[in-house]
């Protein structure tokens, strides 16, 4: 869990979709009351928002699922100035 600033978290958790060895990836607040993650499941993404709202919701890999990962990100993290990353790879066969 690293502490990065909130620009290139958002920048991670937006292009996480489009990148192939990331299975999940977790954002959290710094005193780590809300959080989003997004999951690669068999049949596309899923993003967990826990925090303001507590939701689980199937992603499509368009433009719908990123403009959703930003109203959440949106709601979920309104004045951070970082957040703590976690990033899960899977291994390379």
């Amino acid at each position: 869990m690293k502490l990065v600033p909130v620009k290139l978290a958002q920048a991670k958790l937006l292009n996480a979709m489009a990148d192939k060895t990331v299975s999940a990836l977790a954002l959290a607040s710094f005193k780590k009351d809300r959080s989003l993650t997004l999951r690669r499941t068999e049949d596309g993404w899923q993003l967990e928002e826990q925090g303001f709202t507590n939701v689980a919701m199937p992603l499509a890999p368009n433009a719908t699922g990123k403009r959703l990962i930003k109203e959440a990100f949106k709601r979920e993290f309104p004045r951070s100035n970082k957040l703590y990353l976690t990033e899960i790879k899977t291994s390379a066969s």
